[in-house]
């Protein structure tokens, strides 16, 4: 498709991107459909790949993620007005995060009570320093002793630490469904799908 109302579409989906990420530093749009559907306000689908996300305090180092067919108002785009969906729409794809990105994590205030418990459950009540990923596993270091193996385990969409005694549920936003999880040297991948509604174009 090409056309300065796929312009202007394709830039409002950019911006709207960027208004609910505190940090987007690579960002790649893709859209699918008809000139015809699109200035009706039916997209086909859109693709999107981005690299440093910071997400609700969540530092993703690459997210590529694909969608159903969107409705949008592309009327009020036209206007200059902000991206309004007119109905919920299906993504799935895949985030991966670093050792740095994912310790990050788990010290932002997003995270503050899950990290809380973390230090109590599984490290003996000391703050996390830093977390290492390893083929298989995840090392959980702190200073006063030596690093905690855990499993990072994923079952019936919930994902979990689990060393040999204790397992800790990693809390999750309701409307992502993980699927897939793998763990390679310093990299997690998650693989899922999730629901993008109306209010969150807001």
């Amino acid at each position: 498709m090409s056309g300065p109302a796929l312009g202007v579409i394709s830039q409002a989906i950019k911006l709207w991107l960027k208004s609910v990420c505190s940090q987007l530093e690579h960002l790649d749009l893709k859209l699918q459909g008809s000139l015809w559907r699109l200035l009706q306000g039916h997209l086909a689908g859109a693709t999107v790949h981005a690299k440093g996300v910071v997400f609700q305090d969540l530092a993703i180092d690459q997210v590529e993620i694909s969608s159903e067919p969107i409705d949008l108002d592309v009327g009020a785009l036209l206007k200059g007005q902000p991206l309004q969906l007119r109905q919920s729409f299906a993504v799935k794809g895949w985030v991966q995060f670093s050792e740095s990105g994912l310790t990050g994590c788990l010290q932002s205030p997003v995270l503050a009570e899950f990290s809380a418990e973390l230090s109590s459950v599984l490290l003996g009540g000391q703050p996390l320093e830093r977390l290492e990923i390893q083929a298989g596993k995840v090392l959980l270091h702190s200073a006063a002793a030596a690093p905690v193996a855990c499993q990072c385990v994923l079952e019936a969409g919930e994902l979990s630490l689990r060393d040999q005694h204790q397992t800790l549920v990693v809390p999750m936003d309701p409307a992502i469904t993980l699927e897939q999880l793998e763990l390679q040297s310093a990299q997690l991948t998650l693989r899922g799908r999730s629901v993008v509604s109306p209010e969150a174009a807001n």
